[in-house]
């Protein structure tokens, strides 16, 4: 048996190395960096079209990304390739949670000493904050600080092994304090925010809002009242609209921000100190000084209509023929991106809305597939597997488009499926200052034998320097395909300075180096589109490692952003991880750590975040209906 399976895999290696060698002779004559090469002016119009204003960063739920749908329609109806959405369309639309609004304006009441009541007025006094959830809440108020629960980090000193001195502080708000059916009031930022020489240690990773709603959650808050800090006093004391975190993962409990003066009132009576000693107290000596506010009680009501954004992917297919034509080659690559800021950013100016292009991330690997599209298109009467072409939509908000396609809708069977092909930022081609080539990065290469032999063959003409991958899985749209057992390959070209960023803009693309990814690209895929044999599916172990250096310990999953529920769904587990380990399996939704509830993504992270890499921490899931509770040692 085993000889036998030997020589099955000579085989196949040899017809996959001939493939190879016979598509590398037959493109080894195409100009690859010509200027005036029609390929790079098809190329250019493309990104040139899709990353500019008009399609406003393609954020779901924009007039962009619908004009750049219509744009991508268009031109596969162009290259003469048929329909493979529903009812005879390019489209497979579907949904997605995203945005809200108020149903109707909150409702916020103090109730003071001696009966004393005070009815606030919304975008005046106060304002409902963008990541509230709904709710009738009445409680008493109690001051929470800056919402803020970290704990000092050890460290050593270099080569001797003591240890040094600590500059970092163990600081938390919550202690001492009993929040279980009250109100937190918390400020915004960090102590010593705009402080230079002594700010609070890793401050913004504290300052965050969903974060501070998210400890107050777990410290059983019924609700959050944000205050501005002094630095945003000086500015004006500006209420946050609605809107600006409207996007935001929602909390579980009503968040508002009132006034400054409106709580300095509050603390003058029932601490008989001004909200500015208070605050100054705190950032001199890096000492919380929570308490609560006797006397003082609030009635809060808030109605939040959380709404879901139509998308939708694109989808075209050039048929096969012969024996082989009801398999299926997929090429993707993701067109969203987005759209104006929000989460996901990396502008560092949160507030600001800013049209943030996506031109490598991801309009590069859009474009490429609409010219990969044209060029099999010509094809005519082309002997092999279909090819189906898909443009998704939704990946920056978790892959949404692909696990669609592939969890819910597969449009073309997947037991048929042999391969996908998958393109997301390749726009960025540079060269190697010591070899003088140009690089690229190709993943994938271990998911079936053979995909490494291949590359190293379809290279020997294209005389790129390829950084290899073996891995299947990550943060783009074959990572669907890997995990439904179907080998793939994944091209990029690297991270750069303006990922995430409105810089990302189409007049830094390298269109001849986009080229030559399409090219090589274009030589694999009709290699799966016409080998004998179909490439046979291989696991390969997941790259987990412990990143010590890392803020929060990790649990090895990946959470399924597509179905909203109440704790976090897990979509896969890594191989060797704590949660493999411990009998976590994709599927389980995860609603308790170290018995506190898990009710969302931000809860999630923060409660993993108190715990200690290397000590066990019951974790429970819920799978079919009953809830196991199960000891995973974070790493």
């Amino acid at each position: 048996m085993q000889l036998r399976r030997q020589a099955m895999a000579n085989r196949l290696t040899m017809t996959w190395l001939g493939l190879a060698l016979l598509f590398s002779a037959g493109l080894a004559g195409r100009s690859l960096t010509a200027g005036d090469d029609p390929a790079v002016a098809r190329m250019k119009r493309d990104i040139t079209f899709l990353a500019s204003p008009e399609c406003e960063g393609r954020g779901p739920g924009t007039k962009g990304i619908d004009k750049a749908a219509d744009y991508i329609v268009e031109q596969f109806k162009q290259a003469g390739l048929k329909p493979g959405g529903i009812n005879g369309t390019f489209l497979q639309p579907f949904t997605v949670s995203g945005g809200a609004e108020l149903v109707q304006p909150g409702q916020l009441v103090l109730h003071g000493p001696q009966g004393m009541q005070i009815e606030l007025k919304a975008d005046s006094d106060f304002q409902v904050m963008g990541l509230s959830d709904s709710g009738i809440v009445n409680g008493p108020l109690v001051f929470a600080g800056y919402g803020i629960t970290r704990k000092p980090a050890p460290g050593k000193d270099d080569k001797k092994g003591k240890d040094k001195k600590d500059t970092d502080i163990s600081y938390d708000d919550f202690q001492g304090i009993d929040l279980k059916g009250k109100i937190a009031v918390i400020l915004r930022h960090t102590p010593r925010w705009t402080s230079k020489d002594a700010g609070f240690p890793k401050r913004d990773e504290h300052a965050g809002l969903e974060k501070k709603q998210a400890l107050a959650e777990i410290n059983n808050a019924a609700a959050v009242l944000f205050v501005n800090d002094s630095t945003e006093a000086a500015a004006g004391d500006n209420l946050m609209p609605f809107s600006y975190l409207v996007n935001a993962s929602p909390g579980k409990i009503p968040a508002f921000q009132i006034r400054r003066s409106v709580l300095d009132r509050i603390t003058q009576s029932s601490l008989g100190k001004p909200l500015a000693d208070i605050e100054s107290a705190i950032d001199r000596d890096l000492k919380p000084m929570s308490a609560a506010l006797p006397g003082w009680k609030a009635s809060m009501q808030v109605q939040v209509l959380r709404k879901t954004i139509p998308v939708k992917n694109v989808i075209a297919v050039a048929e096969g023929f012969g024996p082989l034509a009801k398999e299926t080659v997929v090429v993707g690559a993701h067109y969203d991106h987005l759209g104006y800021g929000g989460r996901g950013s990396r502008a560092g100016n949160a507030g600001k809305k800013e049209i943030h292009h996506g031109a490598d991330d991801n309009a590069s690997g859009t474009t490429s597939v609409l010219e990969l599209a044209r060029r099999i298109a010509q094809m005519r009467d082309r002997a092999g597997r279909r090819i189906v072409f898909i443009t998704f939509s939704a990946e920056e908000m978790g892959l949404l488009g692909s696990r669609h396609y592939c969890n819910k809708e597969p449009l073309f069977p997947l037991k048929d499926t042999v391969a996908m092909v998958n393109l997301d930022m390749v726009g960025r081609m540079s060269e190697d200052p010591k070899t003088k080539k140009s690089k690229l990065i190709v993943e994938g290469l271990g998911t079936s034998k053979g995909f490494e032999s291949l590359i190293d063959k379809l290279n020997a003409a294209a005389g790129l320097q390829i950084s290899k991958k073996k891995g299947g899985t990550g943060p783009s749209d074959h990572d669907s395909f890997y995990r439904k057992d179907i080998p793939v390959f994944f091209f990029w070209t690297g991270m750069h300075k303006d990922y995430h960023k409105p810089s990302d803009t189409a007049e830094k693309i390298n269109v001849p180096g986009m080229k030559r990814v399409a090219d090589m690209a274009e030589k694999v895929i009709l290699t799966l589109a016409t080998a004998p044999d179909r490439p046979q599916y291989v696991k390969v172990a997941s790259d987990f490692t412990t990143s010590p250096g890392g803020k929060i310990p990790r649990l090895g999953i990946t959470p399924n952003y597509e179905e909203e529920k109440v704790g976090v769904l897990v979509g896969g587990v890594a191989d060797k991880g704590p949660a493999a380990k411990a009998g976590i399996k994709a599927g389980d939704l995860i609603v308790e750590i170290a018995g506190k509830s898990v009710s969302n993504l931000n809860t999630y992270m923060v409660i993993l975040g108190q715990q200690a890499r290397g000590q066990p921490v019951a974790v429970g899931v819920m799978r079919d209906g009953k809830k196991l509770t199960l000891k995973v040692i974070p790493q």
